[in-house]
């Protein structure tokens, strides 16, 4: 597959300006979802939804230079979206450790003779863990209706706002946002060149915006298509890997004294390692065929990274404060 892309210095492609009203119709749909029944997917579609628009909507606001009627409305808007994404995160973060958990078990009934089977302790233990996220869930649900339904009417007028002062400063065509989403992996791969358990979280969270920006213009530059496909699989990666640490340090906590050699905590530890050393080596794959061919966007000399210090600069500001 030819990786080769242009510097983020060049003219891009120009492309249909993609539909962000119909994105906001979906978001007011699934918001209303889940203030009547948080289902698991409408729970996933409206978080994620709501990072997405807040990524494009910002890198839009960004380059047009928009007045300051739709840059005060993203500004609420987009604040009430960061409170809202903070309150779905612990339904969905269960759903998803509830959903690994099913996996592990799937994978032990399916082992045939000569696998590695799950010890009766392990099978116990994941029992054990599932009924205590279950509850978790149960009562995570009845907030996040309460929570949902205190900021409906606020939410949906600060995205009514947002889509009325936005709409008549919005062109027809745009140009693609390949080169910007290049721009962010490759300041990313710069600054954090070693990576690791201890900054892989940090990269995540980046590489995010870098994937949602070229899922933008996917459908109609092939370019964009290219590194979206690269991202979302680098970005899937890590996210297996956060998904089994954080359900290792959740069941250290929910099963004290339960971290037997032949228990369910190392085998979590286990998927983990495992899951972070796939990222590392999608990572390394994907930053030598993107950059490769492209000297201006090579990355500067390693440095050792330091967690605490994700060296954002002045040009990534204001779309880190718009969706962080």
């Amino acid at each position: 597959m030819n990786f080769a892309f242009h510097s983020p210095k060049a003219q891009s492609a120009v492309l249909p300006q993609p539909n962000w009203h119909q994105q906001l119709e979906a978001w007011r749909t699934f918001l209303a979802q889940c203030a009547r029944k948080p289902s698991r997917k409408s729970v996933h579609a409206l978080r994620s939804l709501t990072l997405r628009l807040q990524v494009g909507l910002a890198y839009s606001l960004r380059k047009r230079a928009a007045n300051s009627a739709a840059a005060r409305a993203f500004q609420h808007w987009s604040k009430e979206g960061k409170k809202l994404r903070k309150t779905l995160a612990p339904v969905r973060n269960t759903d998803v450790h509830l959903a690994r958990l099913k996996s592990l078990s799937k994978t032990n009934k399916g082992a045939s003779e000569g696998e590695k089977h799950l010890s009766p302790r392990c099978i116990r233990e994941i029992d054990k863990l599932e009924n205590q996220l279950r509850r978790q869930r149960k009562a995570g649900i009845y907030k996040l209706m309460a929570t949902i339904d205190s900021r409906s009417k606020r939410l949906n007028r600060f995205s009514k706002e947002l889509e009325a002062t936005l709409t008549p400063h919005m062109p027809t065509k745009v140009h693609s946002t390949a080169p910007e989403a290049l721009r962010i992996f490759t300041k990313l791969t710069s600054e954090l060149p070693s990576l690791d358990a201890g900054n892989m979280h940090e990269y995540r969270k980046r590489l995010k915006q870098a994937r949602y920006l070229a899922e933008i213009s996917a459908t109609a530059d092939p370019q964009a298509k290219r590194l979206a496909a690269a991202f979302k699989r680098i970005h899937n990666a890590a996210g297996e890997w956060n998904d089994w640490q954080e359900l290792a340090n959740k069941a250290d906590r929910i099963l004290p004294g339960h971290g037997k050699e032949d228990g369910l905590i190392p085998v979590l530890e286990s998927q983990a390692k495992k899951a972070l050393h796939r990222t590392l080596v999608q990572c390394r794959h994907t930053a030598a065929r993107l950059l490769k061919n492209d000297s201006d966007v090579r990355p500067m000399p390693p440095r050792k990274p330091v967690a605490a210090d994700p060296g954002l600069h002045s040009e990534d500001i204001s779309l880190q404060a718009a969706t962080g």
